[in-house]
């Protein structure tokens, strides 16, 4: 790899962890509001996300530059075709993370005599968190194996989505005058699925940086 282009994906990586590091506390930090009953911390991840767009519009620009500059091929052209991919995937997860801030918003001023344990939204996203940051992990260490276990994480979740949306469900049959609040609830257990969906897609997005194995539809190329 020429020296130029080295330094390039270097900074480009830096830029990246960095991005990686701001979702990640994001989704922490949005989660926290509601169990907290946190309204202004809910504001500040949504005011944060302008930040994380940035981030995001930058290291895609920087990946562009690169393509003109260097012209890169074989494993540096694969690495850059990766890092846009995960960018995009932080990006909304970013995205994500602002929504359940919005949508405790709305919960926490809208109160009702229910709590968001009942629905289990910490558990969740203490199934969650790990997958994230395992995703997180495997970009900076480069580590297949960690990328693996992600993988395989990401049914339970789903699970437990399944079973959260059941539970809303039939709390609004038996207080439907607060329905649209419990709908909150489901919302967010749904943007936390969404959020494990992300870190699945970049664990594979690894595993085709590192490998050349395309894993999402059990392809090898």
């Amino acid at each position: 790899m020429p020296i130029h282009l080295k330094k390039a994906i270097n900074r480009l990586m830096e830029q990246l962890i960095a991005l990686s590091a701001s979702v990640e506390d994001s989704v922490k930090q949005a989660v926290r509001s509601l169990e907290e009953k946190n309204i202004q911390l809910a504001e500040q991840v949504i005011k944060n996300d302008e930040e994380i767009d940035k981030r995001e519009m930058d290291i895609e620009e920087e990946c562009l530059k690169i393509f003109a500059l260097h012209q890169p091929v074989a494993i540096d052209l694969r690495y850059l075709v990766a890092v846009l991919k995960i960018n995009n995937d932080l990006e909304r997860i970013g995205d994500l993370a602002s929504n359940i801030s919005r949508h405790s918003i709305k919960i926490l001023s809208n109160p009702i005599p229910i709590r968001s344990s009942h629905f289990h939204i910490q558990e969740m996203y203490n199934h969650v968190q790990p997958m994230l940051k395992k995703s997180l992990d495997a970009i900076v260490n480069l580590d297949v194996d960690t990328a693996h276990e992600i993988l395989k994480a990401d049914d339970e979740v789903d699970h437990m989505h399944k079973d959260i949306a059941k539970k809303v469900i039939e709390e609004i049959q038996n207080n439907s005058d607060h329905a649209d609040t419990l709908l909150y609830y489901l919302h967010i257990a749904r943007h936390l699925e969404r959020i494990a969906d992300h870190a699945t897609n970049i664990a594979e997005d690894v595993i085709y940086l590192i490998k050349g194995e395309i894993v999402r539809h059990s392809i090898v190329v």
